[in-house]
């Protein structure tokens, strides 16, 4: 895989990405650099179990929620957040989109981080600024909620 190519490719759609994220050119020019940095040192690593723009996105989520725990700010999550381009997976993700849509932002927000971006609670609770007790209660909210067993 040539790198030049991923990231002519891809610089400009993740980088929109992270600034509908951050709402600051600046910061997330900063970040799709720090993203693209890490393509580059981790590309021999890929493995093509999904689309190259899945692995890509992924490594720009964790560069952009790393970018706001060390700045200390809480963020919304937006519903582009969602966008999994895998199409491998593609039924899988129309389900979980379907049952997502059962569950209010604040709920979705919290699953989406810790079951599709694997974030731990205690991480998620500092990211949004949440007690740890509240942040386990609304995830396991939304589990019931969305048909889970929660």
């Amino acid at each position: 895989m040539d790198f030049d190519k991923i990231f002519d490719t891809y610089f400009e759609r993740v980088y929109n990405k992270i600034l509908g994220m951050v709402k600051n050119p600046e910061d997330a020019e900063d970040i799709a650099q720090e993203v693209f940095v890490s393509v580059y040192k981790n590309l021999k690593k890929f493995r093509n179990e999904s689309n190259i723009y899945t692995w890509i996105y992924r490594i720009a989520i964790n560069k952009t929620y790393d970018f706001f725990r060390k700045n200390k700010t809480t963020f919304e999550l937006n519903e582009e957040i969602l966008e999994i381009e895998d199409d491998t997976n593609a039924h899988t993700t129309m389900i979980l989109e379907e049952r997502l849509k059962k569950i209010n932002s604040r709920e979705r927000e919290i699953v989406l981080l810790k079951d599709i971006y694997g974030y731990k609670f205690r991480e998620i609770s500092k990211l949004k600024d949440m007690n740890l007790s509240t942040v386990k209660s609304i995830y396991y909210k939304g589990i019931k909620d969305m048909g889970g067993t929660g």
